[in-house]
């Protein structure tokens, strides 16, 4: 990692620290324009700006284009922002960001309602069963405003952890786990 890679790194880290608490209650984000997709159920339930998706902005503290949000007890929590690259970008050509910390993933397995709400993982043959539709992936970063045990920029585990560039091995950063 180049010490400019780090830089970015670290810069996007602490702007987003500073600005994401404005969106701590879900509720002041669905007035700022994120929607839910209804996504919970994993234990983590993302709202989505489609207005921030393709505004030409990437890695905008001031326009994450997706907030994070764990669910427990019913309660919901703001844990990270997850900024989305342009539409038509790929998992080859994301922007530059931070070398060997950082790790960006797509989500190639969810179907969703026509309304953009997840309600399902595509079949063997990865088709979503109408009236469920994939959408084209784009790829997406987490940095986690809250201590994460793989780092600021761990993406989530499990079904919901996304796919990754082939070839590469899942970052986890224990070294930087408490940020």
């Amino acid at each position: 990692m180049t010490p400019e890679e780090q830089a970015r790194a670290e810069n996007l880290i602490a702007s987003t620290l500073t600005h994401l608490p404005d969106y701590a209650d879900p509720a002041a984000a669905e007035a700022a324009g994120f929607r839910s997709i209804r996504d919970g159920g994993t234990g983590y339930e993302h709202y989505i700006n489609s207005e921030y998706r393709a505004d030409g902005k990437v890695l905008d503290p001031d326009r994450p284009e997706s907030l994070v949000y764990q669910v427990r007890g019913g309660q919901k929590e703001l844990v990270a922002a997850m900024y989305m690259a342009e539409p038509g970008t790929t998992l080859d050509d994301t922007p530059p960001l931070g070398g060997a910390l950082t790790q960006w993933h797509i989500h190639d397995n969810l179907c969703f309602t026509p309304e953009g709400q997840v309600a399902g993982l595509t079949d063997a043959e990865g088709r979503c069963s109408p009236p469920l539709v994939k959408f084209e992936p784009v790829p997406m970063i987490h940095v986690w405003i809250v201590p994460h045990p793989c780092g600021p920029f761990a993406a989530l585990e499990g079904i919901a952890g996304g796919s990754i560039k082939p070839g590469e091995e899942r970052l986890c950063d224990t070294a930087h786990g408490g940020h």
